[in-house]
């Protein structure tokens, strides 16, 4: 688990989330392994950090790159994804529990895994965390993505992003979170 003494963790206004330094896929599983059925080149959200670093929870939106056909004209083609109290779960850097997958009125509840690390950064560089998260879920409750759901596969979701120190210049306010 990443414990760092440092206790700028508590403070939202000295960090950031750069938006080039984030990402995921969505695949579905198959006999011959993962099969990408998408990209995902953006999300929006929080994590949430305990005060000594370890990531605690995450609560995200991520825009899909179609909308289902079944979705009402009032719901936007967005998938939730949210998760507290996470737990270490037993390997250095690693987190694991429960977590809610929404898409319009369809809901999962699933495991997920993650890694939330610290990267050291040269010599006169602040540390940065570096974060993995995976869920794997089944299409059929989610009716979504489309592809795995008429083979009756599950799929997997897999996130990536950093959060970074705020720059903060003499005399100016930090970066605002995102």
């Amino acid at each position: 688990m990443v414990s760092v003494p440092d206790d700028s963790y508590i403070d939202p206004s000295a960090w950031r989330v750069p938006m080039d330094a984030i990402g995921g896929t969505l695949s579905m599983n198959t006999s011959k392994g993962p099969r990408l059925l998408y990209e995902l080149p953006c999300f929006h959200g929080s994590f949430y950090l305990r005060p000594s670093g370890v990531l605690a929870g995450f609560a995200l939106q991520l825009p899909l790159p179609s909308c289902p056909a079944w979705l009402r004209d009032d719901e936007a083609p967005v998938l939730f994804w949210e998760s507290v109290d996470l737990a270490a779960d037993g390997s250095s850097n690693g987190v694991d529990g429960q977590a809610r997958l929404r898409l319009g009125r369809q809901e999962a509840f699933t495991t997920v895994s993650g890694l939330c690390t610290e990267i050291p950064v040269g010599r006169s560089g602040r540390s940065y965390l570096k974060i993995i998260l995976e869920t794997v879920f089944s299409s059929l409750l989610l009716r979504w993505p489309a592809e795995a759901q008429k083979r009756l596969r599950p799929a997997t979701l897999k996130l990536f992003g950093e959060i970074r120190p705020a720059r903060v210049a003499p005399g100016s306010v930090p970066d605002q979170p995102r």
